[in-house]
């Protein structure tokens, strides 16, 4: 009776699982169709579409429209873009589709933070632009920027995958 309840005392699981967020171990990732580009992983859409069927492509890869958390973001994509020449105009996320002049990151609900306006945007012309998109946006401009235009708008777009994580499993034999 003993040595059964000792041995009952002693069990252990045969396999343990634990999760990390991010690329824990460093391992090599196959992240395609995704770029890396500065530890995020991006997809650039090369057919153009209007905002709601851009987010539809990112959602059918698991992943949002893009959201710029930062200038530094921001401007990795931008750098990425002008290293190979890219001037087409791309969607983001974000818009004023909730609340007029609010304008939010659709994926994340937050305000955008960022201040790539080009010069007098948005402006909301004519009263139907309420999605954002980054380009280069008057024929003079010089860099990417950020202006709104109607959703119906077509543009090529820009996914951004969820942040990678890693599984770590031991299975006992």
């Amino acid at each position: 009776m003993l040595a059964s309840s000792l041995a009952s005392s002693m069990a252990y699981d045969k396999y343990t699982t634990n999760f990390y967020t991010g690329n824990h171990d460093n391992v090599a990732l196959k992240s395609d169709p995704f770029i890396n580009i500065n530890n995020r992983y991006y997809y650039f859409g090369t057919d153009p579409q209007n905002w709601y069927v851009a987010y539809e492509k990112c959602r059918a890869l698991s992943s949002e429209l893009v959201t710029f958390d930062s200038l530094e973001e921001f401007e990795a994509i931008a750098k990425y873009l002008k290293a190979r020449g890219d001037r087409n105009e791309y969607w983001t996320s974000g818009n004023d589709l909730g609340r007029e002049g609010t304008y939010n990151w659709f994926s994340t609900g937050k305000q955008l933070s960022i201040s790539k306006w080009a010069p007098n945007q948005p402006d909301n012309s004519a009263g139907r632009e309420n999605c954002i998109h980054m380009g280069y946006i008057y024929t003079y401009s010089k860099d990417f920027e950020l202006n709104d235009r109607p959703c119906e708008s077509l543009f090529r777009y820009i996914c951004e995958a969820p942040e990678p994580e890693t599984i770590s499993i031991v299975v006992w034999k």
